[in-house]
């Protein structure tokens, strides 16, 4: 089983919450919480091995500061050559043109498999001006990175992290993004079910979805519905670890009758194959 999605941080971002959640209003929103919890790679691999999780993407934090953006990409980057076989590192760059190419290149060089979790204004009111990341999207597609983005549904309870963006907006961030493998989190807030439309079908080609977090957003028939629609082969597993077990997501999975095939496709191969170790 390959988990897609999860976070974990640096010993110094556990030590200096406080001050981080007075730093930076994104992490604010979410980690000012006490009860969202942060931990680090040590107990990330222990709750692996009770959940048999075999591998695990690892999570950068949208942050401010490109300093922050660095230290902590710097942390995912020695736990996956710590545990190279367990540690999946996808790292966050700092929105300034210059110094994220530079941070795109300098993680890429140093083992980084992947960009993401990124927030283009999910986490807010606003989607990203797409002219100011088009350098960024040119530099990740020439390296060939596949792009985890926080999505939300827009509709529905209200929770920390939940934004205003829409997915009109989030289609045209895809249309931007053609090229580029993207991994829409958390369902895509749902945007799978407009690919029964052929013109969003079409931009979708290179797009995936996670199920992060769905036990806490949608009824567990959201599976069933998706494979319905796109079929099992652009669905990852994710848990969103630490906010909620791995196992409660295969349970759900197999409780609506998924097949063995699209539970192995999810669980795990998938993730194989977007990452370019497919199965042999």
């Amino acid at each position: 089983m390959i988990d897609f999605h999860t976070h974990i941080f640096s010993p110094s971002a556990r030590d200096r919450r406080d001050q981080l959640a007075k730093e930076d209003p994104t992490f604010s929103i979410i980690y000012s919480d006490k009860k969202a919890q942060m931990i680090g790679v040590e107990e990330l691999l222990r709750a692996m091995d009770e959940e048999g999780v075999g591998a695990s993407v690892v999570c950068g934090f949208p942050w401010q500061k490109a300093e922050l953006c660095q230290r902590e990409n710097d942390y995912l980057l020695e736990c996956h050559h710590k545990y190279p076989e367990k540690i999946i590192p996808f790292i966050t760059l700092p929105m300034e043109e210059q110094m994220g190419v530079a941070e795109l290149e300098r993680c890429a060089a140093g083992g980084a498999r992947g960009v993401g979790e990124l927030a283009p204004g999910t986490y807010g009111k606003e989607l990203w001006d797409l002219g100011t990341i088009r350098p960024f999207l040119e530099a990740i597609k020439e390296r060939g990175l596949p792009i985890l983005v926080h999505v939300n549904e827009p509709v529905g309870h209200p929770y920390p992290g939940k934004g205003r963006v829409g997915l009109r907006q989030i289609e045209n961030l895809l249309e931007a993004m053609q090229g580029v493998k993207v991994i829409l989190a958390h369902m895509g807030g749902g945007f799978f079910f407009y690919e029964l439309m052929p013109e969003i079908a079409a931009i979708c080609q290179g797009v995936y979805y996670d199920t992060a977090a769905s036990p806490f957003i949608y009824n567990k028939r959201i599976y069933k519905i998706a494979i319905s629609i796109i079929g099992p082969k652009r669905i990852l597993f994710g848990s969103d670890y630490p906010l909620i077990s791995p196992r409660r997501y295969a349970k759900e999975m197999r409780g609506v009758g998924i097949s063995k095939q699209d539970l192995e496709d999810i669980l795990g191969l998938n993730a194989q194959r977007l990452l370019g170790n497919p199965p042999e």
